[in-house]
């Protein structure tokens, strides 16, 4: 007896706002499905009705029962299982789950930006910002002619890249989505040993991440951007490997360094 052909998958919206659900749910199931639904309509049809028939629902939870207001954001994760052979898709509403987020007043967020300012400004400039340089002696004698010549640029020395840090960027390893939307990847040395995290973001077009690296007692942090969406850069990672490999790692201390690891990976959803 011929065993049916049965696949299962999840949905996941990420944090976007309440207006946005319907459009995000059929793009996400149709993005999923791509490899059944480009040379099947059978099955693209399929794909716009069950994304229809979830997104029905939805509306009367999200606009008639919890009279969303612009601004607020929704969260939607839901399992279901495809059926290749009869072109059919079948929800699993045991499994769906909505996270509601209501926008506060600018007032309650002017409020709260002006505390973070004046009690949590100065940690952060001291744990992340640029060092202003130390004050020149001034020179007498032979040395007074020794520093840079009139025209003559100076230049602060940079940060050195990853290798040069010590440690060497082998793989990274998806950890999972962060409640504010984000991406996690795990940074490993090229015998999978962990080192650190990058969190991967949308900002204008591009794809914005921040690695943080503990190494031999060290701590780092580094910026990097590529172009594209952070699908995109996930369907690649060799992309992301190569631009941290370039990064130039900043110094921090290792508590730092581990204290913002911890952070990003207890906001894994």
């Amino acid at each position: 007896m011929a065993t049916e052909n049965v696949q299962e998958y999840t949905l996941s919206t990420g944090i976007i706002i309440a207006g946005a659900y319907a459009d995000k749910i059929r793009k996400t199931l149709f993005a999923q499905l791509r490899d059944l639904t480009k040379n099947n309509r059978d099955m693209a049809r399929e794909a716009a009705r069950a994304s229809a028939e979830l997104n029905r629902l939805l509306y009367y939870l999200i606009v008639d029962e919890l009279k969303s207001d612009k601004g607020d954001a929704v969260r939607v994760r839901i399992k279901y299982r495809v059926y290749p052979d009869k072109n059919y898709i079948e929800w699993d509403y045991n499994s769906l789950v909505v996270e509601y987020f209501k926008r506060l007043s600018d007032e309650e967020v002017s409020k709260s930006l002006r505390k973070v300012l004046n009690e949590r400004l100065k940690e952060v400039q001291e744990a992340f910002g640029k060092k202003p340089p130390a004050p020149q002696q001034p020179q007498t004698g032979e040395t007074a002619g020794a520093g840079p010549s009139k025209g003559e640029e100076v230049k602060e020395t940079p940060a050195p890249p990853a290798e040069s840090a010590g440690f060497t960027i082998g793989g990274l390893s998806e950890m999972g989505e962060t409640s504010l939307g984000t991406i996690l990847l795990k940074i490993e040395d090229p015998k999978g040993e962990s080192l650190g995290v990058v969190e991967l973001s949308e900002r204008e077009g591009k794809v914005v991440g921040e690695a943080l690296v503990v190494y031999g007692g060290e701590g780092y942090r580094a910026l990097i951007s590529l172009e594209g969406s952070v699908e995109k850069a996930l369907e690649n990672k060799d992309l992301i490997i190569e631009e941290l490999r370039k990064a130039r790692f900043v110094k921090i201390s290792k508590q730092d360094a581990e204290n913002f690891i911890r952070e990003k990976m207890n906001m894994i959803s």
